[in-house]
């Protein structure tokens, strides 16, 4: 074995060594100039150093008494209301959020426009994750409208 193989193992176990309260997680937005422009997300995100990946399942705007809202401005507050909760939950944040999922019902024949300035509002500036919004003709609840899944890692 030559020493750069050596130093090579030397170092990768020193890493591997390193208390996990030390490491901390790095993200890293990237916008490529050869990708369209984004707006209200990243085209990617990377995350170094990824202690702990909190994935949170589908929220959607349903009131404390179960019901469904007709607006879709409310459900949208209601629900970024829970993901806050359930960022909370796990000691992340809206910061600390690397992907989301949108799904929203009759994408096309609905104005979406509240559910985009909801999560322009929830995401800090430079804190912007990935993004896909799937249109899909109907979520769980009759009524539902929109539902968002994420993915934070700290």
């Amino acid at each position: 074995m030559n020493s750069k193989n050596v130093l090579f193992i030397v170092v990768s176990v020193a890493v591997l060594m390193v208390p996990s309260g030390m490491r901390a997680v790095e993200l890293q937005r990237l916008n490529p100039a050869d990708l369209s422009t984004p707006r209200g997300y990243s085209q990617l995100v990377i995350a170094a150093g990824t202690e702990k990946l909190i994935f949170v399942s589908g929220q959607g705007g349903i009131a404390a008494d179960g019901k469904v809202p007709e607006d879709l401005g409310e459900q949208t507050r209601l629900m970024f209301d829970k993901i806050r909760i359930a960022l909370a939950a796990a000691g992340a944040g809206p910061k600390d959020v690397v992907q989301m999922t949108v799904y929203i019902v009759d994408l096309q024949s609905i104005d979406p426009k509240p559910v985009y300035e909801g999560i322009r509002a929830f995401f800090p500036a430079g804190a912007k994750p990935t993004s896909t919004v799937v249109g899909v003709s109907a979520l769980a609840l009759p009524g539902m409208k929109v539902e968002i899944e994420v993915t934070a890692a700290l």
